[in-house]
């Protein structure tokens, strides 16, 4: 309040919609629009599936999901078509999802996004680990894209983390250490440059 009156009046709440929300709405549409069309145009069949779980632990994390959605949207298709691969959303992602885009040779990179470890990744509907990851991989070329994987970097059950199992170089980024809802969302922004820089450090 200032001297005693609502900061959020009914005339500035229609000052902020009308030159801040609306006009920040209308770029990031248009955005959207370039990246989608830029994203159609691209010719090769290769493709990036970006997996992103529903799973939440409180109901605070619901809101993880949508929002990295919103904010990854226009910096990860453009990512990806600049390696010139088109993109691929899974919303909700379950476990088959990720079995379908690890048994698709025409999908060489895989994003996922949620809970998780360096050797699993929860699903909508179910845990994914290690050994289902190998077992999914069975009879399969490794990939030759990159593993970006936005969940905490802790390790559960082996030294091995889960994206070696699917890539054919060592193109695997993990984060390092548990982190927040809010680093995922950064790096929805930045595209993926918190967690590259995560092993750049560590392999210096």
């Amino acid at each position: 309040m200032v001297s005693g009156k609502p900061f959020f009046t009914k005339k500035r709440i229609k000052f902020i919609l009308r030159r801040v929300v609306l006009p920040f709405a209308a770029i990031y549409l248009g955005l959207v629009i370039i990246a989608t069309i830029r994203d159609m145009t691209v010719k090769n069949d290769e493709y990036a599936a970006v997996l992103l779980s529903d799973y939440a632990v409180t109901k605070y994390d619901y809101w993880a999901s949508p929002s990295a959605f919103l904010g990854a949207y226009i910096p990860w298709t453009y990512y990806f078509n600049n390696k010139n691969m088109k993109i691929r959303w899974f919303l909700r992602a379950k476990g088959t999802d990720l079995e379908k885009v690890i048994k698709d040779t025409k999908c060489q990179s895989i994003v996922l996004v949620g809970h998780g470890s360096k050797n699993n990744w929860q699903a909508t509907d179910t845990e994914v680990t290690n050994i289902e990851a190998k077992e999914m991989m069975r009879g399969m070329p490794k990939k030759k894209g990159e593993w970006l994987q936005l969940t905490c970097g802790v390790e559960d059950f082996s030294p091995v983390k889960m994206g070696e199992l699917v890539m054919e170089r060592e193109r695997v980024y993990t984060y390092d250490k548990a982190v927040s809802t809010y680093i995922f969302v950064t790096d929805a922004l930045l595209g993926f440059q918190y967690l590259k820089h995560t092993k750049d450090v560590k392999e210096n």
